[in-house]
């Protein structure tokens, strides 16, 4: 049983048969223009959620079990705003206006994992408007960690891939990775598998301070 819900096996029993569908590895839930009529709580599986900007599709973020996503369906029936797509095979409980309240009224757990998750949101979308206003990619990335380690109660250790790092900080994979193999080349971080490990967090605050003054110096973008 996933963990979020906190349910008595014989009830989530009950709620997947009621609302459940599965998914696979590949497959779209729904796509940007589309008539939102149902929300999601996914309970197996990641999802990545994207937006078309001029003619590039950009990720949002990476959804993992227990999040909840397409709420818009709840307030009305007004057109996607985003595309999901399935990074791997998984489950969803699905959700429409008419299910909502009584769902909520007979499961308070998902009531707290909807509040919970909307607290983060508001959360993360301050983090990133703050990260946005930095100018150099290497300060974006670092200022993203940074969050994240405060976040994590000061630990020095993040999972997280780069396609999800790529969606906090608005830019390309392929920038997030060179940027993380430049602070991995200067001992800043350790990389083992979709875990990054920053031995001193101290340090990495004095770097991105110092990168922060360089940028004011030289009046233009730190080098990449």
């Amino acid at each position: 049983m996933p963990e979020p819900l906190d349910l008595a096996p014989d009830e989530y029993a009950r709620l997947v048969g009621r609302y459940g569908r599965s998914f696979a590895a590949g497959e779209t839930l729904f796509k940007e223009g589309d008539e939102a009529t149902e929300a999601f709580l996914l309970q197996e599986g990641r999802v990545r959620l994207l937006k078309r900007v001029r003619l590039v599709e950009r990720s949002l973020i990476v959804l993992k079990p227990g999040d909840f996503f397409g709420e818009s369906a709840l307030v009305d029936s007004s057109a996607r705003n985003s595309t999901a797509a399935a990074l791997t095979s998984g489950s969803v409980l699905v959700l429409d206006r008419l299910t909502f309240r009584p769902l909520l009224e007979r499961y308070p757990s998902i009531s707290i994992r909807l509040l919970e998750q909307l607290t983060r949101r508001v959360r993360d979308a301050e983090d990133q408007i703050e990260i946005m206003m930095v100018k150099d990619t290497l300060s974006k990335i670092v200022s993203a960690l940074l969050k994240l380690v405060q976040r994590s109660s000061g630990a020095g250790e993040i999972r997280i891939s780069p396609l999800e790092l790529s969606t906090r900080v608005g830019l390309d994979v392929e920038s997030v990775k060179r940027a993380v193999q430049r602070l991995r080349e200067q001992q800043y971080v350790h990389i083992v598998d979709e875990r990054i490990e920053i031995p001193d967090v101290e340090a990495l605050r004095k770097l991105y301070v110092l990168l922060g003054t360089k940028e004011e110096l030289r009046g233009v973008e730190v080098p990449r």
